[in-house]
Formats: structure tokens, C-alpha cells, sequence
């Protein structure tokens, strides 16, 4: 590593470098990761570092806890993508980390004691206005707002600092990271925008999801609006947007139909001031403000991902994996199509399967018991696979079908709009059911199913031995398939999206949406059916996608400019082919340099979803990993002792 050329980096005017006493590290972004870290080092110092007393800096330009994805200063219409019971940042006897479990309230848990009055407050935070209110309505099935969950983030924050008090000393600095370099004695000089430069012994890398340029497209279009005087949005995060361009009444392209665009849905209609209201029958409608635009939506798969649950299984949870093991696939390379999917195609259909037979027997053309039996025998899609699937399982709304359900516009071709139109109507309102009522709980079962199988796919991935392949089957459409069936918007958004649709105010443009320029408006064209949409505005509703090669993040450009770090890639064994995946690239949790070689002061953590409880989650293992890794070298660092990495 470049271990002296950036040594006195901070400005010849600007205030020296503070330089503790005390060991140091610097923790840089504090969202749910930087938060989770904290939390773990809290739980872990007395064990590894029992004669230390720390300084730990805390960087962020937004507020400690909450970042910039979960900041309290956001519309309230704005939710969390995921109920309340399903999200903690704290560790439980599920989880099989090194470090200790400290227990601490989920999401819901703690609304509901902030509500009561029975929540302790530690020194530093207090509630948000708005958020004792809304805690008072929070039950399990809750979708809570972001500004209440950045609010849960600040108090796990703030009890983490009190939790390591007697052993450590936390500073917070709201600023963000413009360079980070090496001194002569082995120091990290961390150089903030507000003009203070502090040397720390360690660095700990946890900015979550980070800026990016526009790609593609992108800047193409933005020319192209600014020469004609269009409306363009690119890639963004709703938080991070303005909507105030896009007039009322208008035409609106929305490529993109995941969250993003639920996002923006909401803060074009109730945002604006349209109201929605339950009719007698229990249908809901939306009754316009006057000041909404019309929003046509199309995407890849011309369908949103499949909404939420909200109920949860009544019968035991599947038990996964029981065919699939990464033992199975040890020691020779893989193709992933061939391999891996049909043993994950088979997990998460029996998984489906198992809980129709457990939980809703009567609805099976057999005995249950023999319908297990013959399942566990017979190989995946093999006749006799399939024979016992059409035997017993007649009604197909009982179907577990992984291979296609998640592209059902796939070669569908409509005559016209209306028919688009009527099709994701009923399509919609079908996938609103399934999600409401427990009669489908199967399909809930292949849902949970996937969280757990994929740690023991992470082990055969990580091996770096699997072809991802092409096509239907390959590794990135497996991923994607999960994402489909497992992020998709709370069941009350889709419902809001119903009723928009019925008002007129939500159209559909169908699947595989391209947008050209044509003078001045934009087109939109799909493949499901033919249809030119033209609009004055479009708007990229989806997220930018992760890769260092466009990062604009300043502290990540410096070091990319340095030469510090480089960007993790998969290498297909078979072809060759190198796929960058967006991520730092590391030796457990040190970056590596382009020459291979791992810094031993820094460290970096991954972005990853919010952890859920009781799951044995891997944020949760791997912020653990990290802080008992930073903790170990900090030892290290002061007493010079070697510490052997990686038993942590």
C-alpha cells in the first residue's frame, strides 16, 4: 500500500490533525450497518479488548442510526418495505456469530414500549415529534414509516454508545470523508469536509449504498431533456428527489415498477393531496386532488414484485435444506444452471408443498402423509415428479411453479390497451389475495424458504467455482426470482396502486419498455402490445445500480484515484468471463489493493437488507466478524503483538 506519500494530506491552513492518546478507530457512515457494527463492538470489547479504552469516531453526513436511507427529515408517506416484526438490529440465540448475543426489541417490540412508557431512553437520544404517535399504532403486521424506523436506528445507536460507556469514548461527526490515507507511524488520517482531519489507528468502511454517476442511457436522455426542455429524472433515491417538475395533468413515463416507483406513486397522488377512502362493498378508491399526473408505468417484467405477507404460517416453518448442501457441491466447478438450480428449485417447491400438506390437507387429492412420502422419493421433474403433483395437488391455484412465475407477461400479447389494461388488473387484485389470505400460506412457505437457503448457497458461491450461466436458469435469474418473491411493496400499496389504476391515474404500459427520444417528447414501446406512449417527462424509477467504475461517492474516488482499492469480481471457471459485482473487493474484511494485497487498517463491511429476527441473519454474522476483526487489530496495533487473522 502507498504507506507514505499521503502523509501530510490535511490543508497547510487547516487545524492540525487531532491525535488521541487513546487507541482509535473511525467508524465511516452509521446507518443500519455502521449502527450494527458499533453495536457489536459494544458487545465484544470486554472480551477482546478488556485493557483498552477506545476514542470511536462516527462519521456521517446524515443523522447517527438512521443515514441517509432512513433519515427522519422524509415524507411520512414514505414506509418501510418490511412489517415491523421483521426487523431488528440485534442478536438472538438463532444467531451462530462468535461474539456475544445481546438481545434487544425488534421493531415492533420497541414502538410498542416507546407507546407504553416502558422504553428506556439512553443518554443522547430522544424522540422524534410524530414518532410516540405512530408508535401507538404499531402492531406485527406494521409497515413503518421511514422517519419511525430511523427513529428505532437512532435508539440503537444511542444505547450502543451507552453500552460500551465505561470502555470506550464515542465521538459523532456529521460530515462526510473526503480522503483517508496512511502516516508514517501506521496511522489513518481522515480528512472530513468540514475542516477537521483526525489520525485513528483503524478505519472501518461502512457507507452502505453509496452514490453513483448516471449510466447507460442516462446521460444521453438527460441531453436530450435539456435540449427540448423535457422533464427527465435519472436513477435516484426517492428521499433524494424532487418531484416539483412534473406537472399536474401531464403525461408521465415511469420506467421501473419495484419499490422506487411505489415510492413515487404515493408522492404524486396522496403527496399531491388526493385522499383514498373504503367503499361499503370494501373496495378502495381514490379520489383526486385535481394536481396529480397521469403515470404510465412499464418495466422489464411490466409487473410489480409480488407484495408482502400479511399474515404469517399457520403451520411449522419449513425446514431448509434438505436436499441442498454445500458439501454436495465441494471440490469440483459447477454450472449453476445444471447444478445448483434444480436442487434450489426443488427445495423451495417442496418447501411450498410441505406446508400445503401440513397446514391444508384437506385441499390434497391424497393422503398427506403419502404426498410427503412420495415427494421426498421422487426426483426433481421427473414423471413421477410431476404424475404426483397433478394427482394430488388438483386445484393449480395450489401450484408451486419457481421456474417462470416471476416474468407472467412473458410471450402475452394483448390487442390493445383496454386488454393490458384488464389483464393486470385481475393479475394485481389476485396477487393482493394471495397475499392476505392464509389459505395461500404455501406460497408464504416458499417465501421463508428462501431466506433460509441462502446461506448455504453463499458457501457454494463464495468457492468461486460456479459458471453463473445464461438464460432463465442462471445465477442472476435465480437472484432476481428471489428479489421478485421476496421484496416486493406492502400489501396496502398494491392496493393503493389498484385503486389509482381504476381512477385512471395509474396506467399500464406492459413488459421489456424501451424509451427513445423522438423530438420533443419521449416514446415508450413494450412487448405487449402495440402501442406508442408519448409523454413530455419520464422518470427512472428504479434504484442506481452498484459499481465502483461510476461511484461519486468522495472518499470512495479517492481511493479508486490512490489505487487503494479495487472492485470484487465473479470469474466464471468455465469461460473466463469476469462479472464486477459492485462491492469492494477483500481478504475477510480488509481491502485488497490492485496488487492484491490487504490493508491491514482498514476494514469493510457490505451492504445488506435489514436483518430479521430469529433467521440466524448474515448482516448480523458479518458485523460481528468485522468488529471483532477491527477489535483484535486495534490490540495489535498498540502493543505490536501479531494478531492471527481470520480467528477472530
Amino acid at each position: 500500500m502507498n504507506q507514505n506519500h499521503r502523509a501530510n494530506d490535511a490543508d497547510e491552513n487547516s487545524p492540525p490533525p487531532y491525535r488521541a492518546e487513546n487507541p482509535s478507530i473511525a467508524i465511516i457512515g452509521c446507518g443500519p450497518r455502521g449502527t450494527s457494527v458499533l453495536e457489536r463492538i459494544a458487545a465484544n470489547a470486554h472480551l477482546i479488548a478488556p485493557d483498552e479504552r477506545p476514542d470511536i469516531h462516527v462519521i456521517d453526513p446524515y443523522p447517527v442510526g438512521a443515514g441517509r436511507v432512513w433519515r427522519q427529515d422524509q415524507s411520512p408517506l414514505l414506509w418501510s418495505n418490511t412489517r415491523a416484526d421483521e426487523c431488528t438490529l440485534f442478536t438472538d440465540d438463532t444467531v451462530t456469530c462468535q461474539g456475544p448475543a445481546v438481545e434487544g426489541p425488534t421493531l415492533e417490540q420497541w414502538a410498542r414500549d416507546l407507546a407504553a412508557g416502558r422504553l428506556d431512553l439512553p443518554p443522547g437520544y430522544q424522540p422524534a415529534p410524530g414518532t410516540r404517535e405512530e408508535a401507538g399504532r404499531v402492531h406485527a403486521g406494521w409497515f413503518a414509516t421511514r422517519k419511525l424506523t430511523g427513529d428505532y436506528l437512532a435508539w440503537c445507536f444511542w444505547r450502543s454508545v451507552a453500552a460500551v460507556a465505561d470502555r470506550a469514548h464515542v465521538r459523532t461527526h456529521q460530515a462526510s470523508v473526503l480522503s483517508l490515507g496512511d502516516v508514517p507511524d501506521g496511522r489513518q488520517r481522515v480528512r472530513l469536509d468540514d475542516g477537521e482531519t483526525l489520525d485513528v489507528d483503524l478505519v472501518i468502511l461502512a457507507q452502505g449504498h453509496f452514490q453513483v454517476k448516471p449510466h447507460g442511457p442516462e446521460p444521453r436522455l438527460a441531453q436530450h431533456a435539456a435540449a427540448h426542455h423535457l422533464n427527465y429524472q435519472p436513477t435516484a433515491y426517492t428521499s433524494d428527489i424532487s418531484l416539483d417538475a412534473f406537472p399536474a395533468g401531464e403525461p408521465v413515463l415511469m420506467r421501473g415498477f419495484g419499490l422506487t416507483f411505489i415510492d413515487i406513486m404515493v408522492l404524486l397522488t396522496e403527496g399531491r393531496g388526493g385522499r383514498f377512502c373504503r367503499e361499503p362493498s370494501g373496495e378502495l378508491r381514490y379520489i383526486p386532488s385535481g394536481r396529480e399526473p397521469t403515470l404510465y408505468v412499464g418495466s422489464r417484467r411490466g409487473v410489480p414484485y409480488r407484495s408482502k405477507f400479511a399474515y404469517v404460517l399457520p403451520g411449522p416453518p419449513p425446514r431448509v435444506p434438505r436436499y441442498f448442501s454445500p458439501a454436495d457441491f465441494a471440490d469440483h466447478s459447477l454450472d449453476f444452471a445444471s447444478d445448483v438450480w434444480p436442487a434450489l428449485a426443488r427445495e423451495l417447491t417442496v418447501a411450498g408443498y410441505r406446508e400445503l400438506a401440513h397446514s391444508h390437507p384437506h385441499r390434497l387429492g391424497v393422503d398427506a402423509g403419502d404426498f410427503l412420502d412420495r415427494l421426498d422419493a421422487a426426483q426433481w421433474q421427473s414423471p413421477e415428479f410431476k404424475d404426483l403433483i397433478e394427482q394430488a395437488v388438483p386445484d393449480t391455484r395450489d401450484h408451486i411453479d419457481v421456474d417462470g412465475l416471476d416474468r407472467p407477461l412473458e410471450n402475452r400479447r394483448f390487442t390493445d390497451a383496454a386488454a393490458l389494461r384488464a389483464w393486470m388488473l385481475h393479475y394485481l387484485a389476485d396477487d393482493l389475495e394471495r397475499g392476505r389470505n392464509p389459505r395461500y400460506s404455501a406460497h408464504l412457505a416458499v417465501y421463508h424458504a428462501i431466506f433460509s437457503i441462502s446461506q448455504a448457497l453463499w458457501a457454494v458461491v463464495q468457492r468461486g467455482e460456479v459458471e453463473p450461466g445464461n438464460g432463465s436458469h442462471s445465477m442472476t435469474a435465480f437472484f432476481d426470482f428471489c428479489r421478485f418473491r421476496t421484496s416486493g411493496p406492502p400489501g396496502p400499496r398494491l392496493e393503493q396502486l389498484l385503486a389509482l389504476a381504476r381512477a385512471g391515474v395509474v396506467d399500464f404500459v406492459g413488459a421489456n419498455m424501451k424509451v427513445t427520444c423522438r423530438g420533443s417528447v419521449f416514446e415508450a414501446r413494450t412487448s405487449s402490445l402495440d402501442r406508442v406512449v408519448q409523454a413530455r417527462a419520464l422518470i427512472e424509477a428504479r434504484l442506481p445500480g452498484r459499481a465502483l467504475t461510476r461511484v461519486a461517492d468522495p472518499l470512495l474516488l479517492h481511493l479508486i484515484g490512490e489505487r487503494e482499492i479495487r472492485e470484487q469480481v465473479q470469474t466464471d471457471p468455465t469461460t473466463g468471463r469476469r462479472q464486477p459485482t459492485g462491492l469492494i473487493d477483500t481478504l475477510g474484511a480488509r481491502p485488497l489493493g490492485p496488487d492484491g494485497s490487504a490493508h491491514p487498517r482498514r476494514f469493510v463491511t457490505s451492504p445488506g437488507d435489514f436483518p430479521r429476527p430469529r433467521t440466524n441473519d448474515p448482516f448480523l454474522h458479518q458485523s460481528d466478524a468485522v468488529a471483532r476483526e477491527a477489535l483484535h487489530a486495534l490490540v495489535e496495533a498498540r502493543s505490536g503483538a501479531p494478531h492471527v487473522h481470520g480467528g477472530s
